[in-house]
């Protein structure tokens, strides 16, 4: 075969051999390019992509990170506000004892106890307390002694509605929640 290759080359013209050259090399290139060339631009182009989506994904993590942090400090935070498993704080006394110190313990008509387990190993205390007759700076007093407490206490619910006969008392049910880690 590279014989009659041979002899065909020998009868060609100079012209003939020129073009048959310059086709080869047409052919060669784009041989190359369609074999090399483009699958390496193509490789490149899809790692281009992929490294842009990955920097994405750093930023969106490191902002992750971030908000996971601010969290973590908060729930510490928290966490160091709640009574420790091993003390003795009862939600009912507390409130018992801030009634009395408040000077509202003879208007209360209603003090219900209520508990319920949450998710992750916490506890939600609660105490629905209902206060009728009540003048407004005992009831504030009440809220101060609650808002003053020496763990995390949250007031959920507060309604004050004035006394019909006598604006000047009110009636109040107040809902008190205290978290501890159970």
């Amino acid at each position: 075969m590279m014989q009659t290759f041979r002899e065909r080359w020998r009868q060609m013209s100079q012209r003939e051999r020129t073009i048959v050259l310059v086709g080869g090399i047409v052919v060669g290139l784009s041989l190359l390019f369609v074999l090399v060339v483009d699958p390496l631009l193509a490789k490149l182009d899809r790692l281009e992509r992929q490294a842009v989506r990955k920097q994405k994904d750093i930023t969106e993590l490191a902002l992750l990170s971030q908000e996971y942090a601010i969290k973590r400090d908060r729930l510490a935070k928290a966490e160091s506000r709640m009574p420790a498993p091993d003390s003795q704080f009862s939600l009912l006394t507390f409130m018992e004892e801030s009634a009395t110190t408040a000077g509202v313990r003879d208007w209360i008509t209603g003090m219900q106890p209520q508990m319920q387990a949450m998710a992750q190993g916490y506890q939600e205390t609660a105490v629905d307390l209902r206060l009728e007759g009540v003048q407004l700076p005992e009831l504030l007093a009440l809220l101060v002694a609650i808002d003053q407490a020496p763990y995390d206490l949250q007031i959920r619910h507060l309604q004050i509605h004035p006394k019909f006969d006598n604006p000047i008392y009110l009636d109040a049910t107040v809902r008190v929640l205290s978290y501890a880690k159970g």
